[in-house]
């Protein structure tokens, strides 16, 4: 397998550029199936009380880590602990994991985890929520190493080259998995990945730019697979700091002088949806009637303008440099917004300087990025991307009805009146514009036609438990 990033780090409760981990090294409590709806993997059955607060997980016995040590409760415990932890763990967890006010552990297949408030999303964390093995990641080689309960074991990282993990004879599903090794590839961009292929040096390319999916789906070489379960959602946000970003009217105007079918058809050639808010149809926050409420109209975007008192306009455009799709937008919204009278200075930074103003809000009007977890519950998607954060976003938008309609809708136990906030939360995000969405494009992968049984899941990974060659 082949991958354009490098991966960073072999711990658990790491999320960026940590694939080796959702190849198979470590397992879950629990997994997503395809409607979304949690299945036993570590955890054999749960309890959940009936004000939420407390879920008491069933553990499967006979489970082992790959150094031989019986997996218990008090693993659960240390990986929530460490999930919660800021000083160890990937924002995005500790968001979630650090509203659980402790663990306990009446018996070895017994964990009962606490809240002072309802936690009906619980299952969004178990998602991600990886069974790491103290012994190893307390231990001296915690760094070169990785210690699971999965369906592959770690052999070595050779940094920026490749990952090698081997077949778990010891698995706790008999007879699985069924591939004996898996090696992943590190390349340094999607091309050279793609070349590789179609070389024969990889059986699969994972994330390959859209013009190399779309070339290769056509060809029966190839498999051309598409994740749908999640997507990266293409967003544009605005910095606040700066004005007159931060006059809504003239968000609102932007928001209208977005091309987002043309984007789709064109720059993602038809790999995706555009959209104005980045729910999937399955999901409690889902609005038909919302779903493309910003449709392309420059006549209403010039209202608008005029309504903020704005004629002319200079500002600038984060291109994101991890994502090949960020200049063919940037090229379309240039053009369209120059029959308005406004003028988008494309500007094109590595990666670190990006981050840097992004994440400092140091720029003077629009970045362009992608972001996850909108196929999770909306509450979690608003409190772990940095899109939409209440507290972190990079718009730096600041709003307490915004804050108290997440956490109320996180809390809410009744499917009902969830979706009631639901709607306010979408009503809000329309109206403020301090994010535009764009699309939505799910996760690409490319494969010769021998490999089988690929199976996804509710992230951006793909799941080769059942995988095998023909």
């Amino acid at each position: 397998q082949g991958v354009a990033m490098e991966i960073q780090s072999l711990d658990p409760q790491l999320k960026v550029g940590n694939d080796a981990m959702w190849l198979g090294v470590f397992d879950r409590l629990t997994k997503y199936d395809a409607n979304l709806k949690p299945q036993p993997v570590l955890a054999e059955s749960w309890d959940i009380s009936p004000d939420a607060k407390q879920i008491t997980l069933h553990l499967r016995k006979g489970v082992t880590f790959h150094s031989g040590r019986e997996f218990t409760s008090d693993d659960v415990k240390y990986s929530m602990q460490r999930a919660a932890n800021p000083k160890v763990a990937a924002a995005q967890y500790t968001g979630m994991a650090s509203t659980f006010t402790g663990v306990d552990t009446p018996d070895k297949y017994t964990a009962v985890l606490k809240s002072d408030s309802p936690k009906p999303t619980v299952f969004d964390l178990l998602e991600f929520l990886n069974i790491g093995d103290k012994n190893s990641l307390e231990g001296p080689n915690a760094k070169t190493t990785a210690v699971g309960t999965g369906p592959f074991t770690f052999v070595e990282w050779v940094s920026g080259d490749h990952v090698t993990l081997a077949k778990n004879k010891n698995y706790w599903q008999s007879g699985l998995p069924y591939l004996d090794s898996i090696q992943i590839k590190i390349f340094r961009d999607q091309q050279a990945m793609v070349a590789q292929l179609e070389a024969g040096a990889l059986d699969i390319a994972r994330f390959p730019i859209l013009v190399d999916f779309n070339r290769l789906k056509k060809d029966p070489q190839y498999q051309a697979l598409l994740n749908p379960l999640t997507g990266a959602h293409y967003e544009a946000g605005f910095n606040l700091t700066k004005p007159p970003f931060d006059n809504k009217l003239l968000r609102q105007a932007l928001n209208y002088a977005v091309d987002r079918q043309r984007f789709v058809d064109t720059v993602l050639g038809g790999v995706g949806k555009a959209e104005s808010l980045p729910w999937l149809a399955a999901s409690p926050a889902y609005d038909a009637a919302r779903a493309n409420f910003y449709a392309f109209d420059l006549t209403k975007a010039a209202a608008l303008l005029k309504q903020a008192g704005i004629s002319s306009l200079e500002f600038d455009y984060m291109a994101n440099p991890v994502s090949a799709e960020t200049s063919g937008f940037g090229q379309i919204y240039q053009s369209d917004l120059a029959k308005l009278g406004l003028k988008m200075n494309i500007q094109n930074y590595d990666n670190a300087t990006w981050v840097d103003n992004v994440n400092n809000h140091k720029f003077n009007g629009i970045y362009f990025a992608s972001g996850t977890y909108f196929n999770l519950s909306p509450s979690t998607a608003f409190l772990n991307g940095k899109a939409f954060n209440p507290q972190l976003n990079n718009s730096v938008y600041k709003s307490d009805t915004y804050t108290n309609l997440i956490n109320q809708a996180a809390a809410e136990v009744d499917p009902a009146k969830q979706k009631v906030l639901y709607g306010q939360l979408n009503d809000l995000v329309l109206d403020e514009s301090f994010t535009m969405l764009i699309s939505i494009s799910p996760p690409t992968l490319l494969a010769k036609p021998n490999v089988q049984g690929i199976a996804w899941t509710a992230h951006e990974s793909p799941d080769y438990l059942v995988a095998n060659l023909a």
